[in-house]
């Protein structure tokens, strides 16, 4: 009973959280792609501290992108 410890007991639980997160990237993978995307582009447009109609424009592109990608997760049959 030696190796029944707290230390072990967190490192049990570490490895499941790890495999857990690991799961989820894996089967969302194009959601996150699309929500690094979004940021890359509202960083790009708010880079000079002013977003013009057509940056606003493609990140409202990306934003909808983002919504299309979590529907196609969520409506399946």
């Amino acid at each position: 009973m030696e190796w029944l410890s707290w230390s072990n007991g967190a490192y049990l639980m570490a490895v499941i959280v790890g495999a857990g997160i690991t799961f989820a990237a894996a089967k969302y993978k194009k959601l996150l792609s699309e929500i690094k995307e979004a940021l890359n582009a509202y960083h790009e447009a708010a880079k000079d501290g002013k977003i013009t109609d057509q940056e606003r424009d493609k990140i409202v592109k990306e934003v909808l992108d983002i919504a299309q990608a979590g529907i196609k997760i969520f409506w399946r049959w």
